[in-house]
């Protein structure tokens, strides 16, 4: 059965391997830790430490919470992992708190849209909410979903001598319910498990604006890249509290 902690559980042992370069990570780095502006930052779905680690490395006071008791074991074995105050728990359900509430509260590269059970992402962000300082910044890094709602289909994702990895997937509802399946000699066929619930930008401004959360910004990338119709991915910047929505910068 899937669940919150499956897809990190079925993915540990290779994440870092096929994921350590998937984003800008001193882009995400700079960004946050300007924003955070020296107050205490939180990482949903903070997995091994590909971000945590070089946040906390410029100087930022992370902590952390992940569903995957596998991924959190991984970034607890790297050097400087065993500081960070790290929470194993499914971050619809229950966030960690510090006294005067988090600067940021940062989730990126779409794990947002992991969560897929009904009302989780609502669930989500009314424990940002409550996490943040007053003034605090909610910032999400997703991609734009696309008009095509393909049913289902195949990914070759890679191809090698000795193993080749493939994405296959299908429209289930609103979510899209897949696997990565790698095959090799060695290890023969192994399943990893994955599943999101795709939100356009607009539908997230929408969740964020119930749950209490103004947008101040919107870019194509985390160096402030304005942000066009025709790009396929977004960071955005929401805060807690209440007035209209920002303005989003476009070109």
């Amino acid at each position: 059965m899937f669940d919150p902690s499956s897809y990190g559980d079925a993915i540990a042992d290779v994440y870092d391997d096929w994921y350590g370069d998937i984003s800008d990570v001193e882009g995400t780095v700079a960004a946050v830790v300007a924003l955070a502006a020296g107050g205490p930052v939180l990482e949903l779905g903070v997995g091994t430490g590909r971000l945590a680690l070089p946040l906390a490395a410029a100087g930022a006071e992370v902590h952390g919470i992940d569903a995957s008791p596998a991924m959190v074991e991984r970034l607890r074995a790297k050097p400087g992992g065993a500081d960070l105050p790290v929470m194993v728990g499914d971050f619809a359900e229950e966030l960690p708190q510090v006294p005067g509430g988090f600067a940021v509260v940062l989730v990126a590269f779409n794990t947002f849209l992991n969560l897929v059970a009904p009302g989780a992402q609502e669930r989500c962000l009314d424990r940002v909410v409550g996490a943040l300082r007053p003034d605090g910044a909610f910032v999400v890094e997703a991609f734009v979903p696309g008009d095509d709602h393909v049913a289902s289909g195949v990914d070759v994702r890679s191809v090698g001598t000795d193993e080749v990895v493939l994405s296959v997937f299908r429209r289930e509802g609103p979510n899209v319910v897949g696997s990565l399946v790698s095959l090799s000699p060695a290890g023969g066929v192994r399943l990893r498990p994955w599943s999101i619930r795709p939100r356009g930008p607009e539908e997230l401004d929408q969740l964020a604006a119930a749950a209490g959360l103004t947008l101040e910004s919107r870019h194509a990338g985390w160096r402030g890249e304005p942000f066009t119709d025709l790009d396929d991915r977004h960071v955005t910047v929401y805060r807690r509290g209440g007035g209209s929505f920002g303005a989003v910068i476009r070109s």
